[in-house]
């Protein structure tokens, strides 16, 4: 699973990160990411679960499979087609 480390970041650096690499991941056929945001005051937590709701093609895991611990990191699906699929699309 990918990672996208926002921690210690400025607002508009993280929201500039975080959209880039998933956009990115989403290329690249990647079906899930974790972004580490730390705990803080949770504006960057607030930010990551801000963007994910503004894509058809991402959703926040929350299945218990999947949930741990650590309240610093949001766990994200990547909703589409696969690599395989996407490397088809490529040729």
């Amino acid at each position: 699973m990918k990672q996208i480390n926002i921690r210690k970041m400025r607002f508009d650096e993280a929201r500039y990160k975080l959209e880039t690499e998933l956009q990115e991941a989403f290329m690249q056929g990647e079906t899930g990411v974790e972004v580490l945001h730390g705990i803080g005051e949770g504006k960057l937590k607030n930010l990551t679960l801000e963007i994910v709701s503004s894509y058809d093609y991402l959703k926040v895991l929350t299945s218990e499979s999947w949930m741990n611990s650590n309240p610093g990191t949001t766990k994200i699906e990547i909703l589409g087609i696969t690599r395989k699929e996407l490397n088809r699309y490529k040729k």
